[in-house]
């Protein structure tokens, strides 16, 4: 049992910013924030009292402070803290219901006050607006009848973002990394609960210690199992910041950090606007943090990345008499969603107050919810180059904001944008029937041509192949290109060898001569082999013999004709065969032919043995011998002898 003083110090604890008589046609809203967060909210909240009385949402009646004035309806703002250790904001709920007559609650805070309280709201009735909590149970409009949010890092806004960005680039089966712990779950089962509703499918979730690093993830053994059966991984953590990074080093070490895989990380945090996890206490660059988060996808409101809220927030709160030092910075977003909270309620009550003209409709929480439904209102801030309207659409989800995702690379200071997603209110939706906000997300492409692939585009879902490149068989295509491969080094091993081969057939033949082998003769070497006789022929003078005769090897005297030779010759083995039988034929009236020189130099050298008696060329050409009867009988028999010699023989060639 707690101490029945328990109630009394927490109520003497409780900050009052005004206190008014509640009597007919008054309303009191009650603001329950969080110890130690979000100091002079209640200063926001008189900024928000400004703009609707400026807006003529309110109508300023009397100077009291923090009292709000409709017509016949006068709106007192009490600050109260709750979000303790021992659930201090129900018990203030219930104060303020029962004690203080509140009729409105802006809060609490925190999730697990916000679930008590928006209960103990549906059952009095009374509206409710949470600007913080981002929970997924509050979607449940059975159980939280009463209760409107305008956070804009909802578990459900970011589901449905992450969903509009896999149908944007044609990814139907994922996968999903979280961890286990309570608040893992809650945001797990909401993605998949938004995946199946849009047709994409959760191929494999694998599951790690809350607590575990990267060394743990890697040895697990799930990664692979991951690898297996996705390419695109939607990474859904109870501490996104933390566990991403140490998840994304698991992932680089055990190389899954291609191009051919997609990491998705939805920013799921608190409120407060965190620094980014390559980014050190100092505001430097950690690379190497950030070498870890490279080519991975974050999905995040617009500004999520960028600081376009800090400076008009500081000018609005600076305009209104407050410094940037008064306030907390890195919870902005609390701020905002704090001003909004109460111009939400404000403009519902006031479209109730003018339908009806009942006074007490403006604590009726049920039908200020419906007032507040498909409704759009200008935010805290309209920033020109990121949103002119805040839409609020408040059915059985989330307040729609406009989100975008982001690439980290490298080598860039900041995150790319790649796509914007503007909400689309959808016509005739009744979202407490089909369980949806009633809207799309227009995407929207900002750069494309980014992702460090070949062509620049994102990688399919399944590869073409398969996971496991089983949709590919290349044993076939391997066979087919070894088989190839192998003909062509046997053609090639055939025309070597058979080069290898014909050049030594043609060293091997009797008929080829090297020119190593042979010595032309100059001309005083030739002047002591010249006959008398051959000295008068044409043939054999002394001018023209010497360039035409050779040594052949040590002491065989030849004489040679010379061609000139272009390339290379081959012979058939019809030639070689020919040239063989010639270097065979021996006979008393032929010269015997010795052979040939080619393919050393740019000539060809047909070589015959040198004849010191003359040649028949000898009597031919030289005019002065008178050759008689007997001469002519014997030449003409040593013709017919030599010609019938080739014709009747099987082993030379018989050639005229």
């Amino acid at each position: 049992m707690h101490d029945p003083t328990w109630l009394t110090s927490i109520i003497l604890l409780v900050t009052t910013t005004c206190m008014r008589t509640v009597s007919m046609g008054k309303v009191r809203v009650g603001h329950i924030g969080a110890m130690n967060a979000m100091p002079n909210s209640d200063k926001i909240l008189d900024i928000s009292r400004k703009e609707l009385l400026k807006d003529g949402i309110l109508d300023e009646d009397f100077d009291l402070e923090f009292d709000i004035l409709l017509p016949g309806i006068i709106f007192g703002i009490i600050n109260q803290m709750g979000c303790g250790e021992s659930f201090e904001g129900v018990a203030v709920a219930a104060d303020m219901f029962y004690l203080q007559k509140v009729k409105a609650f802006i809060g609490p805070y925190c999730n697990a006050e916000l679930d008590a309280v928006a209960k103990m709201a549906a059952y009095w009735n009374i509206p409710i607006v949470g600007y913080m909590a981002s929970g997924t149970a509050f979607v449940d409009k059975n159980i939280y009848k009463t209760l409107a949010r305008v956070s804009l890092r909802t578990t459900n806004s970011l589901a449905v973002a992450l969903t509009a960005v896999l149908k944007h680039y044609n990814w139907k089966r994922v996968a999903i990394a979280t961890n286990t712990g309570a608040l893992a779950f809650e945001r797990t089962t909401t993605f998949e609960e938004t995946f199946q509703a849009h047709g994409v499918t959760v191929v494999k979730k694998i599951i790690f210690d809350e607590y575990a690093n990267a060394k743990i993830i890697a040895d697990s053994g799930l990664l692979h199992e991951l690898a297996n059966v996705a390419r695109v991984v939607v990474c859904i953590f109870s501490s996104t910041r933390e566990m991403s990074k140490e998840f994304l080093r698991a992932v680089g070490n055990v190389g899954l950090n291609s191009n051919d895989f997609v990491y998705l990380l939805p920013w799921l945090q608190t409120e407060k606007k965190d620094k980014s996890p390559w980014i050190g206490e100092d505001g430097q660059v950690l690379q190497n943090i950030k070498e870890i988060f490279g080519n991975t996808i974050i999905v995040d409101d617009i500004n999520g990345f960028e600081d376009t809220l800090v400076m008009p927030f500081k000018e609005r709160v600076e305009a209104n008499g407050l410094t940037a030092e008064d306030l907390d910075l890195t919870n902005i977003y609390g701020y905002i969603h704090l001003f909004d909270a109460l111009k939400l309620y404000a403009m519902a009550a006031r479209r109730a107050l003018n339908e009806t003209s009942k006074p007490e409709i403006v604590s009726d929480g049920r039908y200020i919810w419906t007032k507040m439904r498909r409704m759009t209102f200008p935010g805290a801030f309209l920033l020109k180059s990121a949103f002119n309207m805040q839409t609020a659409q408040l059915a059985c989800r989330t307040t729609v904001v406009v989100l975008s995702t982001f690439l980290v690379q490298v080598n860039r200071d900041t995150p790319l944008k790649l796509v914007e997603m503007e909400p689309v209110l959808l016509d005739k939706c009744d979202g407490l029937k089909n369980r949806s906000g009633c809207y799309d997300l227009t995407v929207t492409d900002l750069v494309t041509g980014f992702w460090p692939s070949a062509d620049g585009r994102m990688p399919p879902d399944e590869p073409i192949c398969g996971y496991r490149n089983e949709r590919c068989d290349y044993t076939p295509i391997i066979i087919a290109g070894s088989a190839i491969f192998a003909c062509l080094a046997a053609i090639a091993s055939a025309c070597l060898l058979h080069r290898y081969c014909e050049n030594q057939a043609l060293a091997k033949t009797p008929w080829r001569v090297f020119r190593d082998d042979m010595r032309i003769l100059t001309d005083d070497e030739m002047k002591s082999m010249l006959s008398l006789g051959s000295t008068r022929t044409k043939m054999s003078n002394s001018g023209t013999f010497a360039k035409h005769t050779a040594v052949v090897g040590t002491n065989t005297q030849a004489s040679f004709h010379a061609y000139q030779q272009r390339r290379p010759i081959s012979f058939c083995r019809q030639d070689m065969k020919m040239l063989t039988q010639i270097k065979q034929a021996v006979h008393d009236n032929l010269n015997p032919f010795i052979g040939m020189a080619f393919n050393e130099k740019e000539e060809m050298l047909l070589i015959w043995k040198f004849c010191s008696r003359g040649t028949l060329q000898d009597i031919i050409y030289n005019h002065q011998f008178i050759l008689d009867a007997q001469f002519h009988g014997a030449f003409a028999r040593d013709i017919t002898l030599v010609s019938f010699f080739f014709l009747m023989s099987n082993h030379y060639p018989r050639i005229h």
